[in-house]
Formats: structure tokens, C-alpha cells, sequence
């Protein structure tokens, strides 16, 4: 006689097995401490066939009631109940031990000495509903009625194999669920899980059969229906259950499909999708690498560079914005150095390592393909690998340095958004319309949105840097003001839920405060919105010192800055001279080491001739002393901009270097404590507007985004 899998009445005794697999299904597909909307659980729970109803619990709140070694229950006003997966350590080993267990032996492995009496996650039994009485009985129906009373218990449901069309066995004549229990005589009692979820998943897409059948009613299996009815409509309509299928696992493995939230009000996002819990989170520690590899990288990046430091941090960020791909056992992820011909980024692949025992789970196999043994990359120069283009705050000081702050990547380390389009696209739908490109990005191309992301990591580092990042008492949420609003001027707020990982915050997505489910999580978690953030200190960061000096520092403005100085002025100076032939050179190269070294040899050019150097530099003290002048007139004829990398105010002053009329550039000017203004960089005036539009979007009439974003 085997077991009964449905029990007939109360509650279903939850074992720990059932309680680690209810757990293992809750963990990857809501995540560990953070609230959940109560409906979003219920709606995982049903995708696996479990319901507060099946389960033998009067309502949801019972059934989380009956978790509360996992799962915390908080109502909040208004009866928002949300869920708490709360993380537990002894279970994530047994399910890590769980998944070690499937794998098959080795060569020479004794399986059957494998560890005994460790807890596995098993399916809970269900409770099957009970079949409501049909209204209204057909004449073709009575005759299967008579053959079929309904009182029958369910041994005499069995004893009428052969008449009844509705019984397990007979598959041709009708597609109907089977309503009675499993038979005694069955001899694989393994298989009765799969079973239990068959009539709910099923009986949906069966409500035209005939009605004479014991169908159930999804309207009867769970408080939602509209949850049920979206999963019965993408069951196959005509499923067709194998008796000789092959054995299911006794705890498989969940893996529901993360789902987009409810609604937020104006600007909503997508949840982030969670990131891999098993990667690697420090090179020197876990994972291994060849020499030949690690010869490879010393050849390939730059001589100051920290080969440990950049490989964690650029993983960090590739499982933060969804760059990082491959399987289970070989992930593949960018670097933050470009290919020798500026292509594309450098790429790394690391494996999984079957070896047992071994600390060190993961092995550095290949950079860009090259197992380390090759001369792929033979044509780096002796300054290694060029970095990708930073944010706009890259053109704000002179210095070049390899391993200055970039906020972008900062912004990653410290929060999972999903992915950079899908966030940045659905924050310039919420905000008010703007000109978010900068001048070759767009639909189509292979950027959108960069102004945008660069102001959004600004803010976000500015609100770091003033501490006003507002975080909940219980640390289940924290958010901040990006500073934009919606088309109606409301407020926009970033919000944010604990990951529990290194990677401390994950973004649940944009809203106002009281709109939609994330503005009633703001509302009710945080006793105050979060503030603002302020850039102005004083005077002296939005007007220029009308006696104070300007010194200009030549020559880094004629030599690294030369390629943001406009092409006429160059024309100009190198007329009729042998250095011609170089500015041609420059306008032709595309490879970022290309690039470099034109750069590199049209400055020499000029700083070897005096006479050219000369006239360069009066060139720019002409155009200088032209820009302090309409200053003067006008203290708006200056930008005040934040530069993110560094946490400090910088002045903008538009140089007109071919027409006194037009703008050609802005020069970066700081205010040094003796009270002088050292001018080290050139800003282009795309990345001028970007660094003035993070501290107001009024700006100077030399800065309007139609202009210089075209």
C-alpha cells in the first residue's frame, strides 16, 4: 500500500526538508533580507504549485505564521503585508551540500560512500481542493452519473476502471485531470509530487471539457486568481503526462524567473535581477592563476596598475550591470582597458575547478581568448593597455593617473541596477524631457544616455560624500533624490534594498513619495524623504574673482588637452610648416593608441618651435582675458560644475579661440588658497555641459544641451 501524497484535512505538516526547499525557492527568487510584496511571494509559491489553500492554511497570513523561521510577516498602514526572507546560514550550506550531491562521481568514485543524513529539499504534499457540484446537470451527463454516484468513496472510484472515462488509466477517449487519489497498487509512490501539481496547473486550460468530470476550479485554488490564470495560460494546452518519463529528482532545484514588480507610480523599474552568490569576490583568495596568465596581464596593463584590485573590482561591476556572461562554470567579464585597437574592452574568463578540497574554486583560464601561451597581444606598448573613456569629470584636472576614482564604477560596487540602458532608459521616461546624449550616442548606436549616467553617478556620489544617503532603522531600505522630476514636478527617489553581498544595495527602482508600491515602502519605512543634494558652498562657486589671476598651465594645455582644443586653432598655428602633416594624421586616427601618439607628436611639434609656442600661448591668453571680461559683465557667463571624482566646485570659462562669437571650449578653472585660479584642463563642451548639469539645469546660453548635445 503506498503513502497517500494529498492529506485530507488541517494543515500540512511542514518537515525541515519541505521548509529548506519553500526556503531554496524563496531565495533566488526574491532574495534574502529584503520586504517583498506579499502577493509577489504567493505568486513564486503558486509558480511551484503551492498555495495557503493546498497547503491546508486558511489564509497567507497563517501559512508565513507557520515560516517564521524564515520568513517575517510586516503589515504596514493601510493592510500591505510584505515578506522577509530571512537568510539562514545552516540552511544555505545544506542546500550547498544538496547540489554537491547531484553531481555524478568521478572516475574511480564510490557514490554509495557519499554522506548520509544530511537534509535534502523536498516538495511539501498538497492538499487536493475539493470539486465543486455542477449547477446545472446535461442530459448526456446522466448516464455517466448513474455509473458514477457521487458519494462514491474512492474505492469504488477504483473498482470502475473499465466503464469510466475518467479514470487515470484510460488517456484516449478524454483529456480530463485525473480526480481520485493515486491507486494502492502503484509501484513507484516517488512520482506522486509531480502529480499534485498537475490538476492546478491543468485545470484552467481545461474549463470547456465535459462537465460530468471532477475538474477543479482555479478560482477555488488560491486567493489570486489572476495569478493562476496567467500560469495556466502558459501551461501547453494539451499536456501529455508519460507514465514511463523519466524519474523526477526528489528536491529539484527552483528556479522561477524573477518578475517585474507591481506599478511604482511615475518611473518604476524592472527589479535587478539577482546577481550569482557563488563568484568569486577576491582573486588573491579563490581563484588561481598561471603563470603564463599572470604574465600575460603584468605585459597588458599599465606598470602601476593592481592586477588583484582591478580584476575584483571589474568583476564586481560586471555582475552589478549585467556585463558578465557565460554558465555556471565559465563566466566571462570586461575589464576597464581597451583592445589595442580601442574595439572593444578586454575581456577575461575564469572556470570553476572540479578539484575537491581545493580552497581555491575558480581558475583564470584566458584574456581575450589567450590562454597565455600565445602572441595575440604581442602590439601593446610599454604603457600597457589604454583605459575606457571615463565620465565627463575625466576632462576636469590634467592629471592622467590609472587609478583615479571613477564614480560610474564606484556607483556599481555599491548598488546592482540590472543593466545600464534598461535603468538609465526608464529614469529619462520618468523625468521630466531632456537631452540626455552626448554627441554619437542615441537610438541605434552603440551608447544611449551617457550625460545621464554620468550625472546620475555624480549625484550619487556628491549624496555619499554629504552623508545623505537616508537608510530605514531596520536597514531593510535606503534612497536618495536624484535630483530630477517627473513632467508634473515631483520629486524623483532612487530606491534601495539590502543585498546581504558585497555588493551592499540593489536597486528596486525609481519613484515618488506615496505613488505605487515603492512609494508607499518610501512613505512607510523612512521617517523623512531624503534630501538633496547641495553643491554651493559660497559665492566664490558660482561667481569668478573679478582681481584674482588666472594662471594657465601651458603645457599641459598644448599637450595632453591639444585634441580638445578646436581643429581651426590648430589649422591656424601649423599652417605652411612641417607639423602639418601630423594634424592630419590626428583627424585620421581611430585606435585609442593611434590616437595618443598623433596627439603626442603634434604637441612636440609645436613646444619644439618657439615661435609657434609662443603664438599658441597668446592665442589662449587672448581668449582668456576676452572670456574675464564678458565675466565681469555678467557673472552667469561662467558654469559652476562638480567634479564627482574629486568632491570639489570648479569654474567653467568659455574660450573662443576661431570666432570671438562662437564657443569653442571651456577652460577648468580652480581657486587655489593664495586666492589665484591655476587653469589646468580643456573641456570640451559636451562634458562641460554634463559636469554643469549635475549642480542646476539652468545653464549659460554658450551651454544650451541643442547646442552642444547635437
Amino acid at each position: 500500500m503506498s503513502k497517500k501524497h494529498l492529506v485530507e484535512n488541517g494543515p500540512v505538516t511542514l518537515t525541515d526538508a519541505n521548509r529548506l526547499y519553500m526556503y531554496a525557492l524563496l531565495r533566488q527568487a526574491v532574495g534574502c533580507g529584503r520586504q517583498v510584496f506579499m502577493p509577489r511571494v504567493l505568486e513564486v509559491l503558486a509558480e511551484a504549485g503551492l498555495t495557503p489553500e493546498n497547503l491546508g492554511f486558511e489564509s497567507a497570513e497563517a501559512l508565513f505564521s507557520k515560516l517564521g523561521d524564515f520568513c517575517q510577516l510586516t503589515t504596514f498602514k493601510g493592510g500591505r503585508h510584505y515578506v522577509t526572507v530571512t537568510p539562514r546560514a545552516d540552511w544555505d550550506d545544506a542546500l550547498a551540500a544538496a547540489e554537491e550531491s547531484k553531481k555524478p562521481a568521478g572516475k574511480g568514485g564510490k557514490p554509495w560512500k557519499r554522506k548520509k543524513g544530511a537534509v535534502k529539499p523536498v516538495r511539501p504534499k498538497t492538499r487536493e481542493p475539493k470539486p465543486e457540484p455542477e449547477p446545472e446537470p446535461k442530459p448526456e451527463a446522466t448516464a455517466k452519473k448513474t455509473a458514477e454516484p457521487q458519494p462514491a468513496p474512492a474505492e469504488q472510484v477504483e473498482a470502475s476502471v473499465e466503464p469510466a472515462p475518467v479514470v487515470e488509466a484510460s488517456v484516449e477517449p478524454t483529456p480530463m485531470v485525473e480526480a481520485a487519489p493515486e491507486p494502492a497498487p502503484e509501484p513507484q509512490p516517488e512520482r506522486e509530487p509531480k502529480k499534485a501539481e498537475e490538476p492546478v496547473e491543468q485545470a484552467a486550460p481545461k474549463a470547456s471539457a465535459e462537465p460530468a468530470t471532477a475538474t477543479t476550479d482555479p478560482g477555488t485554488a488560491v486567493t489570486i486568481p489572476s495569478i493562476l490564470e496567467q500560469i495556466a495560460a502558459q501551461t501547453p494546452a494539451e499536456p501529455q503526462p508519460s507514465p514511463a518519463a523519466p524519474e523526477p529528482q526528489p528536491a529539484p532545484e527552483p528556479t522561477p524567473k524573477p518578475a517585474t514588480p507591481a506599478a511604482a507610480g511615475p518611473g518604476a523599474v524592472a527589479t535587478a535581477p539577482r546577481t550569482r552568490d557563488d563568484l568569486p569576490r577576491s582573486f588573491a583568495d579563490e581563484v588561481s592563476v598561471k603563470p603564463a596568465i599572470l604574465g600575460l596581464l603584468t605585459r597588458l596593463l599599465p606598470f602601476d596598475a593592481d592586477i588583484n584590485r582591478v580584476l575584483d573590482e571589474d568583476l564586481r561591476v560586471a555582475r552589478a550591470t549585467g556585463t558578465a556572461s557565460g554558465s555556471r562554470n565559465l563566466v566571462t567579464f570586461p575589464l576597464r582597458y581597451l583592445q589595442e585597437d580601442g574595439s572593444a574592452p578586454l575581456t577575461v574568463t575564469i572556470r570553476r575547478q572540479a578539484k575537491a578540497g581545493d580552497a581555491r574554486r575558480w581558475q583564470l583560464t584566458l584574456v581575450d581568448g589567450d590562454d597565455g601561451t600565445g602572441s595575440a597581444h604581442e602590439a601593446a606598448g610599454i604603457e600597457g593597455l589604454p583605459q575606457a573613456e571615463g565620465g565627463c569629470w575625466s576632462q576636469l584636472s590634467g592629471a592622467r593617473a590609472s587609478d583615479a576614482a571613477d564614480p560610474v564604477r564606484d556607483l556599481a560596487q555599491f548598488m546592482e541596477i540590472g543593466t545600464w540602458e534598461g535603468t538609465l532608459g526608464t529614469l529619462a521616461t520618468a523625468a521630466a524631457p531632456e537631452k540626455w546624449n552626448y554627441p554619437g550616442e542615441g537610438v541605434g548606436k552603440a551608447n544611449r544616455y551617457g550625460a545621464l549616467r554620468d550625472y546620475l553617478a555624480s549625484t550619487l556620489a556628491r549624496v555619499r560624500a554629504m552623508g545623505a544617503l537616508a537608510v530605514a532603522a531596520d536597514g531593510s531600505l535606503a534612497a536618495f533624490d536624484t535630483g530630477l522630476a517627473t513632467p508634473m514636478d515631483e520629486e524623483l527617489y532612487a530606491v534601495l534594498s539590502p543585498t546581504g553581498t558585497d555588493i551592499p544595495w540593489r536597486l528596486d527602482g525609481f519613484a515618488t513619495a506615496g505613488s505605487g508600491e515603492l512609494g508607499a515602502r518610501l512613505s512607510a519605512t523612512l521617517p523623512q524623504l531624503p534630501a538633496r543634494a547641495s553643491y554651493l558652498g559660497s559665492i566664490d562657486d558660482v561667481a569668478m574673482r573679478a582681481s584674482a589671476m588666472v594662471i594657465p598651465d601651458y603645457r599641459s594645455l598644448l599637450s595632453a588637452d591639444l585634441d580638445r582644443l578646436p581643429r581651426g586653432f590648430l589649422s591656424q598655428l601649423v599652417a605652411g610648416s612641417d607639423a602639418e602633416p601630423l594634424l592630419g594624421s590626428l583627424g585620421q586616427a581611430q585606435a585609442p593608441a593611434d590616437h595618443a601618439r598623433a596627439v603626442k607628436a603634434l604637441a612636440r611639434a609645436i613646444a619644439d618651435e618657439p615661435g609657434r609656442y609662443r603664438r599658441a600661448c597668446r592665442a589662449l591668453e587672448d581668449a582668456i582675458a576676452l572670456s574675464r571680461a564678458r565675466a565681469q559683465r555678467s557673472y552667469r557667463h561662467v558654469a559652476p560644475a562638480y567634479d564627482a571624482a574629486r568632491d570639489r566646485m570648479l569654474l567653467l570659462l568659455p574660450l573662443a579661440l576661431v570666432d570671438d562669437a562662437h564657443v569653442d571650449c571651456a577652460l577648468a578653472l580652480e581657486l587655489m588658497p593664495s586666492g589665484a585660479y591655476q587653469a589646468t584642463s580643456v573641456v570640451s563642451p559636451s562634458r562641460a555641459y554634463a559636469c554643469a548639469r549635475v549642480v542646476s539645469a539652468e545653464t549659460p546660453a554658450w551651454l544650451a544641451a541643442a547646442d552642444v548635445l547635437a
